[in-house]
């Protein structure tokens, strides 16, 4: 049977890290802190923000939240004056947002506090090599393989997606000199032909597209790693809820072909808040001086 790979044990290892270094910081006269701005009323959003502010108290990260008007000038002077505030250390802007405010009112942030990879100068950072702050759910997958004891140096690894916070950032990863990197990583997509022959071929095969259960155990080679990114609603009018939250794998199918999988829920979606606050304290660290704080990107 494939190791099932759950997120949750790998979350907390972050956030204890997280909370030993906020520790070191907090005693040093530095508070760690993160600042949530939060646009319009979107459910999943305040949800989300919610958990944040919970799961940084438990760390030693003090959160705060935004929320500016819904026009483009008011967001985009939150985050202008957020990112010159010298107390506040990493900055998150909630997505979706409303109609009306434009994606790029992120780009007033300074990428030395752009703590989830947001930025266009943090992509372009991240993409030569310079120290940048990776997308959490990228970063996510990562610390999945990397803290699961799973080497990528010398594998080959099948990314389907190409998304700016999944795909592309993790390719980048993945192909860096070092530790967690020197993967050799092929990225395909939804216009890709034949999309089997290639994740049939994969070490390590990433599903990041948005499609549920898209691949299924004939896409998938023997004792191959899985790791499903993918988080999608399907109607079942036997669940309670009258759906449930299926990923881009076929879980049932595959899971008897492959050496490991993550599970949907319960994978990597688990890590990308302790992420976050790790991000955040090592921004805060980066910040203060602190050459031991780690700031930059993983």
């Amino acid at each position: 049977m494939a190791e099932i790979l759950r997120g949750k044990p790998i979350a907390d290892g972050i956030k204890a890290e997280a909370a030993s270094l906020a520790a070191e910081l907090s005693a040093s006269g530095v508070e760690p802190r993160l600042a949530v701005v939060l646009v319009g009323d979107d459910p999943a959003s305040g949800i989300y923000t919610d958990s944040i502010v919970r799961a940084g108290a438990r760390v030693g990260v003090s959160v705060s939240v935004s929320t500016p008007p819904a026009s483009a000038g008011e967001v985009a002077g939150a985050l202008s004056g957020l990112s010159g505030d010298p107390a506040v250390h990493g900055v998150i802007l909630q997505q979706p947002l409303p109609e009306g405010v434009p994606a790029d009112v992120v780009e007033e942030l300074s990428p030395a506090k752009d703590v989830d990879g947001s930025t266009t100068r943090s992509a372009g950072l991240l993409a030569v090599g310079r120290p940048a702050f990776a997308p959490c759910t990228a970063a996510a997958v990562v610390e999945m393989l990397a803290r699961s004891g799973i080497g990528v140096a010398g594998r080959h690894v099948v990314i389907v997606g190409r998304s700016p916070v999944v795909g592309r950032p993790l390719a980048l990863l993945l192909l860096r000199k070092g530790g967690g990197g020197n993967a050799t990583v092929t990225v395909c997509h939804s216009r890709t032909p034949d999309l089997g022959r290639h994740t049939r071929g994969a070490d390590i095969l990433v599903a990041a597209m948005g499609r549920p259960e898209a691949i299924r155990a004939d896409m998938v080679g023997e004792g191959a790693v899985v790791v499903d990114v993918g988080v999608n609603r399907i109607d079942d009018p036997g669940a309670s809820k009258g759906y449930r939250v299926v990923g881009d794998v076929a879980f049932d199918e595959v899971e008897g072909k492959v050496s490991a999988i993550t599970p949907v829920p319960g994978g990597v979606g688990s890590l990308t808040t302790a992420l976050l606050l790790l991000h955040t304290v090592r921004a805060a660290a980066a910040q203060s001086g602190d050459a031991d704080g780690g700031g930059g990107a993983r």
